[in-house]
């Protein structure tokens, strides 16, 4: 299925879908520039219009998977060590943007 849309529709589309999702998300292009952040990724600290490769700690970018997920066109999941699980979900229709997330069930779900 190709569904076109424009980056300002996928950033609305992404805050409808994401917004009240439990852990953090964020939209991120192919380049690796964040095009949005859940409000629990906010209130995290991360923010929009920066790379995210560029954001501490530099060691959490090791293993990323978001390549081989545009690549291959499919959602990945890894589990770190401490049990987080970490997903890389590219759109349908839409070759270079995916969703980025974690969760952690031995972490408290904030406020």
């Amino acid at each position: 299925m190709v569904i076109k849309m424009n980056e300002e529709k996928i950033i609305e589309m992404f805050h409808v879908m994401w917004d009240n999702f439990p852990t953090r998300a964020r939209l991120i292009r192919k380049d690796r520039h964040v095009l949005a952040v859940n409000k629990i990724a906010a209130k995290e600290g991360f923010v929009t219009g920066v790379r995210c490769i560029d954001q501490p700690p530099v060691e959490a970018h090791r293993g990323c998977e978001a390549n081989l997920a545009l690549r291959e066109h499919r959602g990945r999941l890894k589990y770190t060590e401490d049990e987080t699980l970490i997903f890389w979900a590219p759109l349908e229709g839409c070759e270079d943007v995916y969703i980025h997330g974690s969760w952690n069930k031995n972490r408290n779900i904030p406020d």
